[in-house]
C-alpha cells in the first residue's frame, strides 16, 4: 500500500500543474520570463562580443610590427627539458659476495 502513496502525489501534483499551465494568467507569466531569459542571453552575448573584440584588439600587434616580427625566429619558444637519465637496478643483499652464503 505504501507505493500508492508516492504514486498518488505524483498523479495529483500532475494534474494540478497541468490546469495551471492551460491557465492564461500563467501562459501570460511563462510568456513574459521567457522573452526577459532571451534578452538577458542577447545582451550577455554582446557584452561578450565587446570584450573578446577588445582582448583581440590588445593581444594583436599593430599593423607595422606585424611584419618585422614575422621575419624573426621563434627565440622566446622554451627549450625542451631533456629525459632523466635512467638509474641501473641495484643488486640484491643476498646475490652480493662475501655474505656467507656461496652460489652453487
Amino acid at each position: 500500500m505504501l507505493p500508492l502513496i508516492p504514486f498518488a502525489a505524483g498523479l495529483l501534483t500532475g494534474a494540478v500543474a497541468v490546469r495551471l499551465l492551460r491557465a492564461e494568467k500563467t501562459r501570460s507569466g511563462l510568456d513574459k520570463a521567457q522573452q526577459r531569459l532571451r534578452e538577458a542571453t542577447a545582451s550577455s552575448l554582446a557584452a561578450i562580443e565587446n570584450a573578446s573584440a577588445r582582448a583581440r584588439n590588445k593581444l594583436e600587434p599593430p599593423a607595422e610590427a606585424a611584419p618585422a616580427a614575422a621575419a624573426e625566429p621563434e627565440a622566446s619558444a622554451p627549450a625542451r627539458r631533456k629525459a632523466p637519465a635512467r638509474r641501473k637496478p641495484k643488486a640484491s643483499p643476498a646475490a652480493a659476495p662475501g655474505n656467507g652464503e656461496e652460489a652453487s
